[in-house]
């Protein structure tokens, strides 16, 4: 029996039931995802966010879709607590210079330890931000529940709302500020509370305060209604900028689910080619073999010889093209073998040397097919475009990460060049990148020195069952 008649197993089962269940997901009649309707979306805490993007019942297996709506949730949330701790430290830096100018009338040395320890504490979120050392769910509630008391403090201890007649620009204006650094998250609820706590404070503030010395009736409810209208425009800024975050969300999902669903489909015309060529061609031409030994048997000839040895050939082509579409060295003996037999054949087509570099045999076997994947395409781009002496493979696992390391000393391939051969519509490479993407890891491509290119993938290693 044939090593590929061992390597049609249960493996082909759970590939159909996965995209059975992604059809039946996505593809019944006048269905479809449930997020495009747009009726059932709501407002609230980012956590629903990712309950309101899947689809209803089980997620399609291997589809990556929920991994690729976490991350443009994650890189959203990021990009808005780092722009929220730099508009902290400012605002930080504005009270200490307005307190400067604008000499506090009364709890001086109070005033400024309080302010100092605001501009600390904005400091730390904000190195704590740029570092990832914090979430943005951490700090959610950080502006209604440190910032607004933080300032309002700063502001009561000051003097602000109990001298009429000291006139303090900040008075005001940093409580619309407090407003704004609420817009920056994607929360409209905390907005709406921070808005609606300011405008309250100060409110109350400015009118107890002056209660004694006649308000300025006019001037208090004006700048009333202005950090109302400040709150109003950053809860709607919050809930549009919600909004597009989920609309990118859901292309992300559906991208996923359709790479997914191309590369199962991929993955299925490939193994039924090499079954075809298996069962088919290449029984054929092992049958002819055997009637030409018969032949020979009886009446020896040499066109019966060179006939069989076309055969041999041919029977030989058949086998390394049905190993390329099913690797089931893959399968039985890990990535490191499938890549040394894809290597030494690829090899002998492009001319040029392979230096291997393996520091383990397989990294998982969903791992292991990702990256045999890869590594066939990165090598046959090699045979066809780099003109390379000596190819240098490396695979490892460190860290819980798997690393892939194709390095040639080819003509190079440069960033233009790579857009380039995208707009002609070779993709391949681009795929294989979004295909890396998807499963959580990241795919490089840098100049080797002193020349040739290194292309690099690294993604999270599931280990052997």
């Amino acid at each position: 029996m044939d090593t590929f008649d061992t390597a049609r197993t249960a493996d082909d089962r759970p590939a159909r039931a996965a995209a059975r269940t992604q059809e039946s997901a996505y593809g019944q009649p006048g269905g479809g995802n449930p997020a495009f309707g747009g009726d059932r979306r709501r407002s609230g805490r980012l956590a629903s966010l990712r309950a309101f993007l899947a689809p209803p019942g089980p997620p399609p297996e291997d589809s990556g879709a929920g991994d690729a709506v976490d991350r443009v949730l994650a890189s959203h949330q990021t990009r808005a607590l780092h722009m929220q701790a730099l508009l902290r430290v400012v605002i930080a830096v504005v009270a200490c210079v307005e307190m400067l100018v604008f000499r506090p009338r009364g709890n001086v040395a109070a005033t400024e330890v309080l302010a100092s320890c605001y501009l600390l504490w904005s400091a730390l979120v904000a190195a704590a931000a740029w570092s990832g050392r914090v979430s943005a769910r951490r700090v959610a509630w950080a502006v209604p529940l440190v910032d607004l008391p933080a300032v309002l403090g700063i502001l009561l201890l000051a003097g602000s709302y109990t001298d009429p007649g000291w006139n303090n620009p900040y008075t005001a204006d940093g409580l619309i500020l407090i407003c704004v650094l609420a817009a920056f998250q994607l929360r409209p609820r905390v907005t709406a509370v921070t808005g609606t706590a300011s405008t309250a404070s100060y409110l109350l503030a400015s009118w107890i305060g002056h209660a004694s010395a006649g308000p300025d009736l006019h001037y208090t409810l004006g700048h009333t209604l202005a950090i109302g209208a400040v709150s109003i425009a950053a809860v709607l800024l919050s809930r549009i900028q919600q909004s597009r975050t989920l609309t990118i969300a859901d292309l992300a999902q559906h991208r996923s689910w359709l790479l997914a669903h191309t590369l199962s489909s991929t993955e299925r015309d490939r193994r039924y080619l090499a079954e075809v060529l298996h069962d088919g061609a290449l029984q054929s031409v092992l049958a002819a073999r055997q009637d030409i030994d018969e032949a020979a048997a009886d009446h020896p000839h040499e066109a019966l010889s060179r006939a069989d040895e076309a055969l041999r050939d041919v029977a030989r082509q058949l086998r390394s093209s049905v190993t390329e579409l099913h690797p089931a060295v893959l399968e039985r003996a890990g990535l490191e073998q499938a890549l040394c037999d894809l290597a030494g054949k690829l090899a002998q087509r492009g001319r040029f040397e392979v230096a291997l570099d393996f520091g383990t045999s397989s990294a998982g076997h969903e791992t292991d097919r990702l990256l045999f994947h890869c590594g066939r395409e990165l090598l046959t781009n090699v045979v066809k475009h780099a003109h390379a002496h000596t190819v240098r493979l490396g695979f490892d696992v460190r860290g819980g990460l798997a690393r892939l390391t194709v390095a040639d000393d080819g003509i190079g391939l440069s960033l233009d060049l790579l857009h380039e051969r995208v707009a002609q519509g070779h993709v391949g490479l681009a795929s294989q990148r979004i295909r890396v993407e998807e499963a959580g890891g990241a795919l490089t491509v840098r100049q080797n020195v002193p020349r040739g290119t290194v292309v690099t993938i690294v993604v999270p290693a599931r280990p052997p069952a």
